[in-house]
């Protein structure tokens, strides 16, 4: 008589001690199930095994490998033993079939036989948990299923909380991205809070400083002034107007959260008009050639006029600061597909840097670094998102960047 133990991989690292406090702590429940499967073509042998197992395990035995197989494919197991010598498959042939089809159960092989090549099978194929020599006794095959069965708990116990703590870290990481969002969002309210007060002040200088401009701009439509200082008035007038709308709806938003919209049908070209004519006052569209396209006849929109003309002023000197008088710009307005209009910026610039490509649309984020507060695009997203439209940035195949405006046309009670 004799045995051999084959020590599980990793044996050693956690004690039943330990691994007993972490199933309480993490209520894992237990991984026994209380199965043997007992394997041997004498009926003999079968019976006098059932007979000092049952009264602790649920006990199933095959006179064949094919027969244990079939029943290891509907019962839960723990441990199976299996005779060496039988026909059509040896035990060890069955407990590596076993493997295959993924049932982690342990394997125990009983012989007659001294042979070492049955032995190396049994551990390196089959991975056989022991390795007991006839005439066994009942005591010792006793003791072999306690301890085949501790390790099979053992692993499976290790394996569950492997995969909960996988959970737990996933669930973790989750949670603590979501706390950076919300703190993310906390502080980019807490500065929306700041700016939204210091533009009010500076909307309160503006708005004096408009009094004195239309004054000087009554003023002069009584006299006779040179057309080119008249339309310098006007375009400085229009800029300050600009701004100061900008100023406001930063304000507004601060304040209350939400942009309010004074819709009205409003025709594309008038809107790509108004951005191109306030954008005159920029000094980089004097040293860059501006192309403008518009497609004929195109709905109208229902649009906040300025807020959206608003909108294209910032993607044109954001396309004249990218190109810096060193190529073209381009502006254009056309239908896409049957109920929306598209309206379209494009530079011949560097392009958008790769680490700010997903933040673009978020506040406080310039590529300008220290000449820009980041709240333009921001703010174009937020106008844009209100009339239920969608912007984007997109690299152009011939270099530069092209921002899109799509925007819905408006329903028929709007359009007249």
């Amino acid at each position: 008589m004799g045995s051999l133990e084959v020590p599980p991989r990793g044996a050693g690292l956690i004690t039943d001690r330990e691994i007993a406090d972490l199933v309480e702590r993490y209520a894992v429940g237990s991984q026994r199930t209380g199965g043997v499967l007992l394997v041997d073509d004498e009926p003999l042998n079968l019976t006098v095994m059932r007979s000092f197992l049952e009264e602790q395990w649920k006990v199933y035995d095959a006179g064949s490998g094919e027969e244990a197989l079939a029943i290891g494919a509907q019962v839960p197991l723990d441990v199976v033993v299996a005779d060496q010598r039988m026909p059509g498959m040896t035990g060890v042939e069955l407990l590596e079939e076993l493997r295959e089809r993924r049932v982690d159960a342990a394997g125990i092989v009983l012989t007659a036989y001294a042979d070492e090549q049955v032995l190396e099978l049994a551990i390196n194929r089959a991975r056989a948990f022991r390795f007991l020599r006839k005439p066994w006794e009942p005591p010792e095959i006793a003791q072999a299923v306690e301890h085949a069965s501790a390790y099979v708990v053992q692993r499976r116990t290790i394996e569950k909380l492997v995969t909960l703590l996988a959970r737990r870290t996933d669930e973790l990481r989750a949670s603590l991205e979501e706390l950076r969002v919300q703190q993310q969002s906390v502080l980019h309210l807490e500065r929306l809070s700041t700016l939204g007060r210091l533009s009010s002040g500076v909307t309160h200088d503006l708005r004096n400083a408009m009094v004195s401009l239309r004054a000087v701009e009554w003023e002069i439509a009584k006299t006779t002034v040179s057309p080119p200082l008249r339309e310098i008035l006007t375009l400085g007038i229009s800029g300050v107007d600009n701004l100061l709308h900008t100023l406001q709806t930063l304000n507004e938003y601060a304040r209350t959260g939400a942009l309010v919209l004074k819709a009205a049908p409003v025709d594309p070209a008038m809107l790509l008009s108004d951005a191109l004519a306030i954008s005159r006052l920029d000094a980089d569209l004097r040293m860059c050639v501006v192309h403008r396209d518009v497609a004929p006849r195109l709905p109208r929109i229902p649009a906040d006029r300025q807020k959206l003309t608003q909108v294209l002023v910032n993607l044109i000197r954001n396309a004249l600061h990218a190109t810096k008088g060193e190529g073209a710009v381009r502006v254009s307005a056309r239908a896409r597909g049957q109920n929306e209009v598209e309206f379209a910026v494009e530079d011949e610039g560097p392009g958008i840097p790769p680490e700010m490509r997903d933040h673009l649309f978020q506040p406080f984020v310039s590529s300008k670094g220290d000449q820009g507060l980041g709240m333009g695009l921001y703010l174009a997203r937020l106008i844009v998102e209100s009339h239920q439209g969608r912007i984007a940035a997109l690299d152009r195949p011939e270099g530069g960047t092209r921002f899109e405006v799509v925007i819905p046309t408006a329903p028929p009670d709007l359009a007249s």
